[in-house]
């Protein structure tokens, strides 16, 4: 009976994302989607090119015609931005810690994901493209005239607006933040996968509705969200780094107490 209560305590105590130790072969399935998801996710920053000047100069640039969101619709979206901001980020995972007994221990899990994807998608924005925010951007110019350098950190002539934020539109980092932060809460609470997915749409209509990105910045960063969601949730990667590291702490400690 104790060996048995012993067994099972261990069992409960690992930490351990769902799923993966009872099925680790539909626990890759899943993850193989999300690389798949995040494809597509980037194949569809191109699709959406085409509406970028249209709902960018509709939000960002009002004429007597627009479309405009109020009331308590705005409110909500607006409210939104919380599931794709660190702040908001940091307050959700404590809220996981307190509430969340069993999954205590994994409150690093989200965290991490999430604010590691935010600053993937921010290395991005002055590596890669630097493109320029809707509210900055006259709209009376084509959509390609937001792409404003490439590899900007690397051409001297992008210096002068190197690191401002009318020149970060490309990808959306708070988008990428939102999505890691749904694929892990996913993968901690299976069941409100499709709750996640309806944050992270909402922050992601948050971005536009404020004129800080274009549809396609918002859906390029869903993209770069999810591929770096997979890349360290697959096979439990981020579990098993944080385990070695803090093992590897924890053997230092005790060398020092014993010298």
């Amino acid at each position: 009976m104790g060996g048995e209560s012993r067994s099972q305590a261990t069992a409960t105590d690992a930490p351990q994302l769902a799923g993966y130790c009872e099925t680790p072969a539909s626990d890759a399935i899943s993850m193989r989607r999300v690389y798949i998801l995040s494809a597509l996710l980037f194949l569809g920053g191109f699709l959406a090119l085409p509406i970028d000047h249209s709902v960018g100069a509709n939000f960002a640039d009002p004429g007597e015609f627009a479309w405009k969101i109020e009331g308590d619709l705005r409110t909500l979206l607006l409210l939104s931005e919380t599931f794709a901001h660190g702040t908001g980020v940091v307050v959700i995972v404590i809220a996981v810690a307190v509430l969340d007994r069993q999954n205590r221990r994994l409150f690093y899990v989200p965290l991490l994901t999430a604010l590691g994807g935010g600053m993937a998608a921010n290395l991005l924005k002055v590596s890669v493209v630097a493109r320029i925010r809707p509210h900055s951007f006259d709209f009376s110019q084509s959509i390609w005239e937001t792409f404003y350098a490439a590899f900007p950190l690397f051409n001297s002539a992008a210096w002068d607006h190197l690191g401002q934020h009318n020149y970060q539109s490309w990808p959306s980092a708070h988008s990428a933040t939102a999505a890691a932060l749904a694929i892990a809460m996913t993968r901690l609470y299976p069941h409100g996968r499709w709750f996640f997915v309806a944050l992270t749409i909402l922050a992601g209509c948050q971005r536009v509705l404020v004129g800080a990105h274009f549809p396609s910045d918002v859906v390029w960063g869903w993209a770069v969200g999810a591929l770096f969601a997979a890349l360290i949730l697959d096979h439990d990667r981020l579990i098993h780094w944080t385990d070695r590291w803090t093992s590897q702490v924890a053997r230092l400690w005790r060398g020092k107490q014993r010298a």
